[in-house]
C-alpha cells in the first residue's frame, strides 16, 4: 500500500526542522556563538557535557485501538495476550467513553483530549450548514480538515519535531492545522491485520534517526462482529481472539527487537457494546411526521434537526412518545454528558434506553425477528459502554489496576510519554499520573 503523501514519505509533515536554540527553526550563527561560550564556561567550571553519541535511544509509544472492545472482554478466555500485557503494566477497571459512545467522536477524543462538543466530531453522521454532510464512510468529508477542531497528538508531536506514523486512526487522513502524520494510510477495510502488524514492527525497527516515535494503529474486528452478532456471541469471541493475537504479535515483536525497555504500548478502545433486538425498537415515524425534520445520526441516539417552524411540534411530539426514549433540547442534556454546546450538536437529541433502537419503521424492519445484534451510542455511564485501557512499558507501573477514568485524559498521558508540550484540553495528566512510575 502506498504512503498517503505526494512527496518524500520520510519528510517531516510541516517541513520544518529543530534547531539548537529552540524548536522548528534553523540553527543560526548566534546559536553557535552561544553554544561555544557555554562550552568554555562549562570546561572552566568543571562541568562535563554528556556525549550525545552515548545518549539513550529515544523513547517510543505504540497506541493501539481495538474498536468496540468492551472492558469486560478482557476476562474472556480469548484475551490471554491482553491479560499478559495488563500484568506487565497497568489497566483501568474500565475506560469511560465520551457521549455519544460512537466510533468517530471517541477516537478523536482519545487523541485530542476534548469532548465531542468541543472537537467538532459530535456524531458519526453530522450536517453542517457550510460543509454539508459528514459520515464515516464519506471519504471527502473525513479528509476535510475543516470538520476537525482541536489538536490530535500526532499534530502536537509533528509540530514539536517528533515523527509519527498512523495506520487508520479516525481523523488521521485530514491535514488538521495543515499538519498530517509523517506516515499514514487512507482507510481500507480489506487491509489485513498482518499487514498492519508488519508495518508497526517495521517502523519500530527503523534507525532512531528516521523512526517514528509515536505509532498508532486501528483494528475493527470486535466492533464489526459485536454489531452483527451481539456482545455474547461466539463470533464476537472469535474476533476477540483475532485482535488478541495482534497484541501478542506486536508485544513479542518488540521483545525480539530488543526494544522492550524503550517502547510503551497503550491499548484502548472507543466504547463497549450492548445487546439489542427487533423486539426493542422505537419507530419515530409512529409519533412525528418525518417531513418536519432531518436526522443526522441514527440509533441508539437520534440527532434531530427540525425544519424551520417545526421545532416546537417535533419536540412536543417526541418528549413523551415512548417510555424508553429520552428527548432533550440542546442545552438541557445532563451536564455530565458534556453535550450541550458546539455547532454540530443538534437542536434536539433523543437517546434510547440501553438495548433499544431508534429508527424509522422501514429501517427497523431490516432487523431479523428473534436475532440478537449489538449497539453502542448509549449513555456513557452504562457499564456496557465501558471501554478498555491497558498500558505497559518503561514509563508505567506494573501489575496495577486503577478505577475507571474518562478517555479525555488519554491525550495528556500520551503527551507526557513523548515529553511534548500538550495543547489545552478537557482532560488532565493529574487524573492518570498514578499509572506512571
Amino acid at each position: 500500500m502506498s504512503v498517503a503523501c505526494s512527496l518524500d514519505p520520510y519528510r517531516v509533515s510541516d517541513g520544518r526542522q529543530t534547531g539548537v536554540c529552540g524548536t522548528n527553526h534553523a540553527v543560526t550563527g548566534s546559536c553557535r556563538v552561544w553554544a561555544a561560550l557555554l562550552a568554555v564556561v562549562a570546561v572552566c567550571a568543571g562541568f562535563v557535557f554528556r556525549d550525545v553519541s552515548q545518549a539513550a535511544p529515544p523513547h517510543r509509544v505504540v497506541l493501539i485501538s481495538l474498536d468496540g472492545f468492551r472492558w469486560d472482554y478482557l476476562q474472556r478466555p480469548a484475551a490471554k495476550e491482553l491479560r499478559r500485557l495488563a500484568r506487565r503494566g497497568v489497566h483501568a477497571e474500565r475506560l469511560t467513553p465520551s457521549f455519544p459512545t460512537k466510533t468517530f467522536p471517541n477516537h478523536y477524543t482519545l487523541v485530542t483530549g476534548l469532548f465531542p462538543e468541543h472537537h467538532g466530531i459530535a456524531a458519526n453522521v453530522m450536517r453542517d450548514s457550510a460543509l454539508g454532510r459528514f459520515a464515516t464512510g464519506n471519504d471527502p468529508a473525513v479528509r476535510d480538515a475543516r470538520w476537525f477542531s482541536g489538536e490530535p497528538i500526532w499534530v502536537t508531536a509533528e509540530t514539536q519535531g517528533v515523527r509519527t506514523a498512523v495506520y487508520f486512526w479516525p481523523g488521521s487522513e485530514a491535514p488538521i492545522g495543515g499538519v498530517s502524520p509523517h506516515r499514514f494510510f487512507p482507510f481500507d477495510v480489506t487491509t489485513s491485520r498482518a499487514a498492519r502488524v508488519d508495518s508497526v514492527l517495521a517502523w519500530l525497527a527503523l534507525p532512531d534517526s528516521t523512526a517514528p516515535r509515536l505509532i498508532a494503529a486501528y483494528f475493527s474486528d470486535v466492533d464489526t462482529d459485536g454489531h452483527n452478532f451481539g456482545p455474547d456471541a461466539p463470533e464476537t469471541d472469535s474476533a476477540i481472539a483475532r485482535v488478541d493475537s495482534v497484541i501478542g504479535a506486536i508485544v513479542d515483536g518488540i521483545d525480539r527487537l530488543g526494544a522492550t525497555d524503550r517502547v510503551d504500548v497503550v491499548v484502548v478502545s472507543d466504547h463497549g457494546m450492548a445487546e439489542r433486538s427487533s423486539e426493542r425498537a422505537i419507530a419515530l415515524d409512529d409519533y412525528v411526521s418525518m417531513d418536519s425534520l432531518e436526522i443526522g445520526d441514527w440509533s441508539p441516539i437520534a440527532t434531530i434537526i427540525p425544519k424551520p417552524g417545526h421545532s416546537g411540534y417535533v419536540f412536543n411530539a417526541l418528549i413523551h412518545a415512548h417510555p424508553h426514549l429520552q428527548v432533550f433540547r440542546k442545552g438541557d442534556l445532563p451536564e455530565r454528558l458534556h453535550y450541550n454546546s458546539g455547532d454540530r450538536v443538534t437542536p434536539i437529541v433523543a437517546i434510547a434506553d440501553e438495548g433499544w433502537s431508534v429508527g424509522t419503521r422501514s429501517a427497523l424492519a431490516e432487523m431479523a425477528p428473534g436475532r440478537v445484534y449489538g449497539a453502542h451510542g448509549y449513555d456513557n455511564a452504562l457499564p456496557s459502554m465501558g471501554a478498555v485501557f491497558i498500558a505497559a512499558g518503561p514509563a508505567f507501573r506494573s501489575d496495577l489496576t486503577v478505577p475507571p477514568f474518562a478517555n479525555v485524559h488519554v491525550y495528556a498521558l500520551l503527551a507526557e510519554l513523548l515529553h511534548l508540550r500538550p495543547a489545552v484540553t478537557d482532560g488532565s495528566l493529574d487524573s492518570v499520573r498514578v499509572l506512571l512510575r
